[in-house]
């Protein structure tokens, strides 16, 4: 691994429940049991290590993306990456699947970090990952 330590740890659950889309309820496609806009960004500064678990509980694929950042897998259900780094920019978590991935936050902005599934975006599934 190339990072002894993680400045910043940060769990999504993926799942579904509902949620107030301004005065309207919806059944929506939510993160830590809220959806866009009121899922919380993920704050981090320059150079900062963060790990994300992505918790999947729904009962379908969520093609997870973290816009301008690749991750290095860590594991994949309780079991260690073994052999060369494995980097990605998306990656399928299925229903039941934990996956724990890392970055350096070395490309400053707000970015996207949501469900590749459009209409999983369009129904909450989507949080901004912002510096400080």
């Amino acid at each position: 691994m190339p990072w002894s330590r993680f400045d910043r740890r940060y769990t999504l659950v993926l799942d579904r429940g509902l949620d107030l889309d301004g005065l309207v309820p919806r059944y929506a496609h939510t993160v830590n049991g809220a959806a866009h806009p009121d899922i919380p960004p993920q704050v981090v500064r320059r150079d900062d290590v963060v790990r994300f678990t992505i918790v999947n509980r729904a009962l379908v694929v969520h093609p997870w993306h973290l816009h301008g950042h690749h991750v290095l897998v860590l594991s994949g259900n309780g079991q260690p990456v073994t052999g060369s780094p494995l980097w990605l920019d998306s990656f399928a978590v299925l229903p039941g699947d934990v996956w724990e991935v890392a970055f350096r936050a070395d490309n400053p902005g707000t970015w996207a970090n949501h469900c590749h599934n459009l209409p999983h975006v369009d129904a909450g599934m989507t949080l901004h990952l912002t510096y400080s």
